[in-house]
């Protein structure tokens, strides 16, 4: 018996430890480096990066928070244009408005004015509801814009408009269905909502976030969100100027001094001195939202921004930089360790489908666990190749798709059983040597259990140059007659085929004989050695059957005889020629059995 091999490699533990102890100390270490670095710095060259970072921010949370407005409208007419949405149907107008606003909270609602004029709404509740008010309200200041939508011929952001009470950012987008102008459709944010998500940036940063609309007007402030806006603001007035505001910094940011302006971020930073005390405010100019620009800024007082361009600059920039080598280093690691997990995985699914002989011995590793384990599998597999050589491949593929402790119960079935002998075997081996008559029945052999295979039968046993098969189990197969009579076809062509080819032997011509009857079919044998097989009456009929044979040997091919029940139960449609021979008494019968020849399959 061949040794173990010998262990080998480094242990997954400690290569993990190792690793992680490395990253660790590694990414502590250069975190403090640049922290130590980054205080040499002068408040003024971070409080540049710092607006950069902050704005940028910035501007990408209020995108995130109002472009889903452009999106909606814009893909609804599309869905119009295309014919997807029927803009003549209200009820799946409606359907289609709520799954549109689903995905996007702060959407406040939407309207369609069509082209008579009339609207269709589905606005949101305080709660969260979508729903469609009951009534019907013109919005005359609306009305007045719907040429100029119509004009765009596209989604456009329109300047901010107040409706109902409350003031919003909307974007407007004309509907065309079939060729024709149907109507517009709004949608949009309300300022008090905007204003709520910019206090929550603004908080998050440590800093007093807006945005302005034009140079004198507020669109979004923490303010805002809990003033009466209904009363201040009218369709003629939407916006508050920023005089009306208490915050001091803002009233003052026209007073302010322009610090510097970076070319490449766009980004404003101004320095204001109120009350002996100075403010930093940063902002930059967005053009996308309309013909008027909008200012997205923040300010903070002076004292505050060492700590905060430093917390914000710090841990953006160093924490990516530590961040990119350490999952550059992780993704190496997984890679190098999950190669031969994945690689054992695939072979393991490969296993389970028994497809043994697509699997390749498992190569060795330098990790401990991973060689022992290639090293088993390998073993393992090594003793699937022999079982695979003496138990039938396809009765075990099929027994473990069955799966589950009762996947081969016994029990009465009714199949089709079939019996191959080689006619004159004896004689003929008795002319050649032991070796070329092992070669002879295997080449035999494998031709008709590739025949028996193909039409979905299950070789039980080689009984000396003899074959035993049947149809109809472990999985029930209706046409399992019709597959026994193809199947027997089939063997008699590829037998003659190879005899044509074969010239170390004498042909070998056969006696077939097929049966269809009831049997018991499940694992019969001891605890120690199971085999899955059928036993009764059925298979005793037809092995009397295949001795009947010589009675129609003409010396010309192979002979097939099927019992009545077979030809019955085959020949249906089936297009199979039956020749009746008589009805014959078998041993163990006490009724005679009605035999036919087949001869072709029509």
């Amino acid at each position: 018996m061949a040794s173990a091999p010998k262990r080998r490699g480094i242990r997954i533990t400690v290569l993990l430890i190792t690793a992680i102890a490395s990253l660790v100390t590694l990414s502590t270490g250069l975190v403090l480096f640049l922290s130590a670095r980054a205080a040499f710095h002068s408040t003024f060259e971070l409080l540049h990066q710092s607006a950069s970072v902050t704005i940028e921010r910035l501007e990408q949370d209020v995108e995130v928070h109002v472009a889903p407005a452009k999106d909606i409208v814009t893909h609804f007419s599309n869905l119009v244009a295309t014919g997807e949405i029927d803009p003549s149907n209200r009820a799946q107008l409606i359907t289609a408005m709520k799954s549109a606003m689903g995905g996007a909270p702060q959407i406040a609602g939407m309207v369609l004015w069509d082209h008579n004029n009339q609207d269709i709404r589905v606005l949101r509740t305080p709660e969260g509801l979508l729903i469609p008010p009951s009534e019907t309200i013109t919005e005359e200041g609306f009305l007045r814009n719907i040429e100029a939508i119509r004009t765009a011929g596209k989604p456009v952001w329109r300047p901010p408009a107040f409706s109902r009470g409350a003031t919003y950012v909307y974007v407007a987008a004309p509907l065309v269905h079939d060729g024709t102008f149907w109507g517009v459709l709004v949608t949009g944010v309300s300022i008090r909502a905007l204003s709520g998500f910019v206090q929550r940036v603004g908080t998050e940063l440590g800093m007093t976030a807006f945005i302005l609309y034009g140079d004198d007007a507020v669109l979004a402030h923490a303010e805002l969100k809990d003033m009466d806006l209904a009363s201040l603001l009218s369709f003629e007035k939407p916006l508050l100027p920023v005089s009306q505001l208490k915050d001091p910094v803002l009233r003052g940011i026209e007073a302010a001094e322009i610090e510097d302006e970076t070319e490449i971020e766009n980004v404003t930073v101004r320095k204001l001195e109120l009350d002996n005390k100075r403010y930093f405010i940063m902002s930059r100019q967005l053009t996308r939202y309309g013909g008027t620009p909008w200012y997205v800024g923040v300010h903070v007082p002076l004292e505050s921004i060492d700590d905060q361009v430093r917390r914000l600059v710090g841990s953006i920039f160093a924490g990516l930089g530590v961040l990119a080598f350490a999952i550059l280093c992780a993704v190496l690691l997984a890679r190098y360790i999950a190669r031969p997990i994945h690689t054992i995985a695939d072979a393991a699914e490969r296993v389970g489908r028994f497809e043994l002989s697509d699997i390749k011995s498992l190569p060795r590793s330098r990790i401990r666990e991973l060689d022992n384990q290639a090293v088993a599998f390998n073993r393992m597999l090594e003793g699937l190749h022999w079982f695979e050589t003496y138990v039938p491949k396809t009765l075990v593929q099929r027994l473990m798709a069955r799966g589950g402790e009762n996947a081969v119960p016994s029990g009465e079935m009714e199949v089709t059983v079939m019996f191959t002998d080689i006619i004159g075997f004896t004689a003929m081996s008795e002319r050649m040597e032991p070796a070329a008559v092992a070669d002879m029945l295997n080449a035999h052999f494998e031709i008709i259990g590739n025949c028996i295979e193909a039409e979905g039968g299950t070789l039980d046993k080689y009984i000396g140059d003899a074959v035993m098969a049947f149809w109809g189990a472990p999985e029930r197969q209706e046409d399992h007659a019709e597959r026994a009579c193809r199947a027997a076809l089939r063997i008699a062509e590829e037998v003659d085929r190879a005899n044509t080819k074969e010239a170390a032997h004498p042909p070998i011509r056969l006696k077939i004989a097929v049966h269809t009857g009831p049997l018991l079919v499940g694992n019969i044998g001891a605890r120690k050695r199971m085999n899955y097989t059928v036993i009764g009456d059925t298979v005793n009929t037809c092995s009397r059957i295949e001795s009947l044979c010589p009675k129609f040997d003409s010396g010309d091919g192979s002979i097939i005889l099927v019992s009545g029940d077979t030809a019955e139960q085959a020949g249906g449609g089936a297009g199979f020629e039956f020749e009746d021979v008589g009805s014959f008494s078998v041993k163990g019968r006490r009724r005679k059995v009605g035999v036919r020849r087949l001869t072709s399959a029509g």
